[in-house]
C-alpha cells in the first residue's frame, strides 16, 4: 500500500469517528441546512437532470432531497455499482417506492437499458464524501467509483459534506477528480 492510500485510509477512519460523534439533533439540523442550500442553488434550478445518491448512515441524509427532485419534476438518476468491473452506471428513478437493495446494501433504482442515462453538461451530480479540501477535492468511501465515472462524464459536480469534515489539503492520486462546488451546513463553497 502506498503512502497516499495509507493516508486516505487513516483520514477515512478519522472522518467516520467525527460523524459518529455528532449528536443526532446537530446532524439532523446540518442535513436539513445542506438540503435546503442544494434546493435553493442555481445549479439545482438550472439542471435538466439530477444525478444523486441514496445516503448511507454515515452520509448527508438525502431521502427528502430525492423526494423533492421527483416532486419538482426533475429527472432523477441514481448509481448502480458493478462490483465485478468496479464501475457504476446511473438509472432513472420515478418513485421512491421503486428502490431495492443493491451492491454494498445501497438502495438502487430498477435496472434496464431504457432507464440507463448519462449526464451532459447541464446535469447536476451530487457527490457523497467523507471529507473535502480547499482545492475542491473529495475523499470518498475508497472504491473509486465516482472518480472513474467522472473521468468519462463532465456534469456540474456538487459535493455534500459536513463542515467539520473540511481539511486544508487531502492526500490525492492522479485519478482523483475535483468538484465544482461543495455544500455544507454553513455555506456553499465554489472551487
Amino acid at each position: 500500500m502506498n503512502t497516499v492510500t495509507m493516508n486516505k485510509a487513516a483520514l477515512r477512519e478519522e472522518m467516520m469517528r467525527r460523524r459518529r460523534a455528532m449528536p443526532f439533533d446537530i446532524r439532523a439540523a446540518a442535513d436539513e441546512a445542506i438540503v435546503r442550500q442544494v434546493l435553493e442553488s442555481r445549479a439545482f434550478e438550472e439542471a435538466n437532470r439530477i444525478f444523486a445518491y441514496v445516503s448511507m448512515p454515515h452520509e448527508v441524509h438525502t431521502r427528502f432531497l430525492l423526494g423533492e427532485c421527483l416532486a419538482r419534476g426533475k429527472q432523477l438518476a441514481l448509481p448502480v455499482c458493478d462490483t465485478f468491473t468496479h464501475t457504476m452506471q446511473f438509472y432513472t428513478l420515478r418513485s421512491m417506492d421503486e428502490l431495492k437493495t443493491g451492491a454494498y446494501r445501497i438502495p438502487v433504482p430498477p435496472v434496464s437499458a431504457e432507464r440507463c442515462v448519462q449526464p451532459d453538461a447541464a446535469a447536476l451530480m451530487l457527490l457523497p464524501m467523507l471529507a473535502f479540501d480547499a482545492q475542491g477535492y473529495r475523499l470518498g468511501a475508497g472504491g473509486g467509483y465516482y472518480d472513474r465515472y467522472l473521468a468519462i462524464y463532465s456534469p456540474v459536480t456538487m459535493g455534500l459534506c459536513y463542515a467539520d469534515c473540511f481539511v486544508p489539503s487531502l492526500p490525492r492520486d492522479i485519478y482523483d477528480c475535483k468538484m465544482q462546488c461543495c455544500v455544507t451546513e454553513q455555506r456553499m463553497e465554489v472551487f
